[in-house]
């Protein structure tokens, strides 16, 4: 039997164990590939997931279904998305450790153009490891500039700093790794030579 989203929902209002649970096993893939992003390794992703999920069922009664339903799955997705990147990021501020970034989506090739081979010819892994080494306050900027489409207002918001610091830091870390690809190229060419 397939349950839908607003039973689902209403039990977990209900602090219904069932529910709670369906809740977390649908939504599990999603959620962690997000708090992924933001997180140094597996294992702080699966806390920030788990954190997050125990705000979510604790603050379940606030969280209002729009009316039609294919309206409500992208309305809970967002707000499930929103709380998890803010336990992750409040999780990083309070451990004040290094924050790394994750997957990469179409976004990323259109930042760099299409046709850019360093970046379509590099493998996810590659490109992982290279973004792991900016610095948090560029990775913060970039990761919600560019992988999560925020404007640079919102980013400002969450990261509180100014937009135009967030502006800077967005190009200080294109440039810092386009300057990293161009040295991984550099080294690659090398071995052929």
């Amino acid at each position: 039997m397939k349950y839908k989203l607003p039973e689902i929902l209403e039990g977990c209002k209900q602090e219904k164990t069932i529910d709670q649970r369906l809740l977390y096993e649908s939504y599990y893939g999603y959620a962690y590939s997000v708090c992924y992003r933001f997180t140094e390794n597996e294992g702080d992703a699966l806390e920030c997931l788990n954190d997050g999920f125990v705000k979510i069922f604790r603050n379940i009664s606030s969280f209002e279904l729009p009316g039609l339903e294919a309206e409500g799955e992208k309305a809970f997705m967002g707000w499930l998305k929103r709380i998890m990147i803010n336990t992750c990021l409040n999780n990083m501020k309070s451990r004040k450790r290094k924050v790394s970034w994750g997957q990469m989506d179409k976004q990323l090739e259109n930042e760099y153009g299409a046709n850019d081979n360093s970046i379509t010819d590099i493998s996810y892994k590659e490109l992982l490891t290279l973004i792991q080494q900016l610095s948090p306050a560029y990775r913060n900027t970039f990761n919600l500039y560019v992988i999560e489409g925020l404007s640079h207002e919102e980013v400002a918001g969450m990261l509180g700093i100014s937009v135009g610091t967030s502006k800077s830091n967005l190009l200080k870390a294109r440039k810092t790794l386009r300057k990293m690809l161009e040295k991984y190229y550099a080294k690659d060419f090398q071995r052929y030579e």
